[in-house]
């Protein structure tokens, strides 16, 4: 035999197989647990820390261009409507009350029977009829946020209440995700109310006003106190409910850049889009709405 092909004794190949077994384990952890590390290195931990940066963006952009000053038009007359209230009777769901409690009446109602499907191709055509007989009470056909919203809408309307469709915007170029909701007149209120369809919730203050979309914008750039709530909270602990819902309240607030509204409120979309936009921010959009038009009353 060789003399340089001699065996290793077997302490010294145990000794190099156990240092072979360690680096190997070593290299497969350092594997696992670093990308692990670097992700939880980060300056957003916390959902507080992810709301301070978003109110900074919307303090830095609370003033709007001057727009166009428009009167929105709502149509109570639409055919559509008798259909709405005599296949899904949403006159006795409404029931009686403010133009808020009734509207959250039918929220609360429909908002847990329509499945939502962000990735939902907009097929169907944007009007409630055919929206609710594609996927009310059907898990496997998701709609929306714009589409559960243009049913609430049209309902409301159906019902003589003014209500409105508004998309609410991100501020970075990258993020295609924005959202749609719905604001209300409440006559007791004397102003306009959001409400939430997609995830069944309203938002209020310290005192649980109940808020318009600006006024949700607004409270979140000084950071003063507001929340998403649900109909049936208890609303003893404002402060309990923020926390229970603060995926959802970053959510908003990360949309709450600008807000897009239509010029016809009704049946479909056939209408114009207008911006109501920061002065601030670049756009190459002309057909901008003033704050007037949209804080105004629509009771003439």
């Amino acid at each position: 035999m060789n003399e340089n092909c001699k065996k290793l004794p077997k302490t010294k190949l145990t000794k190099i197989l156990i240092i072979v077994l360690v680096l190997l384990l070593l290299i497969s952890l350092g594997f696992n647990i670093f990308p692990a590390l670097l992700n939880n290195i980060s300056y957003l931990q916390k959902p507080y820390e992810i709301y301070i940066m978003e109110a900074g963006i919307l303090k830095n952009n609370l003033s709007f261009e001057e727009g166009e000053d428009i009167t929105i038009s709502y149509d109570f007359t639409h055919g559509d409507y008798a259909q709405l209230i005599s296949k899904y009777g949403i006159d006795t769901i409404a029931g009686e009350g403010t133009e808020l409690e009734r509207a959250m009446r039918l929220m609360d109602e429909y908002a847990p029977r329509l499945t939502h499907k962000s990735d939902y191709d907009n097929s169907i055509e944007m009007r409630a009829l055919p929206l609710l007989e594609h996927s009310l009470d059907n898990k496997s056909k998701g709609i929306n946020c714009r589409s559960k919203a243009q049913i609430l809408n049209e309902m409301c309307l159906a019902l003589g209440i003014y209500s409105r469709k508004v998309w609410i915007m991100p501020n970075s170029p990258y993020d295609g995700d924005c959202h749609v909701v719905n604001e209300i007149w409440d006559s007791s209120l004397n102003k306009w109310v959001m409400l939430d369809i997609t995830n069944n919730q309203y938002w209020i203050d310290e005192f649980g006003t109940p808020l318009s979309v600006l006024e949700i914008r607004e409270k979140g750039a000084m950071q003063e106190f507001c929340t998403p709530v649900q109909p049936g909270d208890n609303m003893d602990n404002p402060e309990k409910l923020k926390n229970k819902y603060a995926h959802n309240f970053i959510y908003i607030m990360k949309n709450m850049a600008y807000t897009e509204y239509l010029d016809y409120s009704g049946v479909s979309e056939n209408a114009n889009i207008w911006l109501l936009f920061p002065e601030n921010l670049d756009t190459n959009y002309d057909k901008i709405i003033s704050l007037e038009s949209v804080i105004k009353s629509p009771v003439e």
